[in-house]
């Protein structure tokens, strides 16, 4: 492999000491073996730091800077890549042993800049759970701003991208929580060619206590999410416009209402969605 383009594995980590080596390891023996590892420690409070440079790999980089979340931790990384193509990978999740090798022939065969595949939902002890989640193939524009599905499953465990798409600008969003993947999808998608790997190659330590139960950071980042695709020119028909902002706004109403069993703060944002798409909040309506 030592002909072969350069990878860099950008892996973000905050206190992930029991988690990290085997991250790690799960790197270092993909059969892609012309590869580096960037560990970016995020100011972490216990031992990450310390066991990644324990592992004793001249392929492995440990980046140590003050705490600043996951999305800017992701872009100090590729800021440090040395490589032709970046792969990502949480410090809790491991990659299958042909991850990069399975993306890269994709990428070679369909002509792309980026690639992506299914993933394994584990428990704590990276073992997988039920059947694995299934990435989309066609519009991942569309998929991502109608709420259609799990276009890219896992993004910042998932993505193996031309390091060139990255060079324009595009980075994480701090300024999302758990929508920055989304966000990383969106404008890889409406400026450079993807491709969908139908296989599981990552394994995902589900986590529990996720942002995704915070529904005003939800709230907030769907907003924002789609303030940034407006401004990407990604809204341009009015139409298509409406259906999204419509189903943002439901999704919205719906985790006050469901999650949070907040009906007073889930209305507004259901008369949002009724008053620009009547007909789809009906059809949910009536489905309950």
């Amino acid at each position: 492999m030592s002909g072969h383009p350069l990878v860099s594995v950008v892996m973000p980590a905050y206190n992930a000491a029991p988690y990290i080596e085997e991250a790690i390891r799960s790197a270092l023996s993909q059969s892609w073996s012309n590869l580096e590892v960037v560990v970016v420690n995020d100011g972490s409070k216990d031992d990450t730091a310390i066991i990644a440079r324990a592992i004793g790999d001249d392929r492995v980089r440990v980046i140590d800077r003050a705490n600043g979340g996951v999305s800017n931790a992701r872009n100090t990384g590729v800021d440090a890549a040395r490589g032709e193509f970046i792969a990502f990978l949480d410090a809790d999740d491991a990659l299958h042993p042909r991850a990069i090798e399975l993306k890269m022939d994709a990428l070679q065969r369909a002509g792309a800049d980026w690639a992506y595949s299914d993933m394994w939902t584990c428990d704590s002890q990276l073992r997988p759970i039920g059947e694995p989640d299934r990435g989309a193939d066609g519009d991942l524009v569309r998929i991502v701003l109608l709420g259609l599905g799990h276009a890219v499953p896992g993004a910042g465990s998932n993505l193996l991208v031309r390091a060139d798409c990255l060079k324009e600008g595009v980075r994480f969003d701090p300024a999302l929580s758990n929508e920055a993947d989304k966000d990383m999808v969106l404008a890889l998608a409406s400026g450079c060619k993807g491709v969908r790997v139908p296989e599981p190659l990552f394994y995902y330590r589900g986590v529990a206590g996720s942002m995704s139960r915070n529904i005003e950071l939800y709230q907030r980042d769907h907003l924002l999410l789609l303030r940034k695709a407006r401004e990407r020119g990604l809204l341009r028909d009015r139409g298509f416009a409406r259906e999204c902002m419509a189903r943002g706004y439901w999704a919205i109403g719906g985790s006050w209402w469901r999650n949070a069993r907040r009906p007073l703060r889930a209305l507004p944002w259901i008369l949002r969605a009724a008053l620009l798409r009547p007909g789809f909040v009906i059809a949910r309506l009536l489905r309950r």
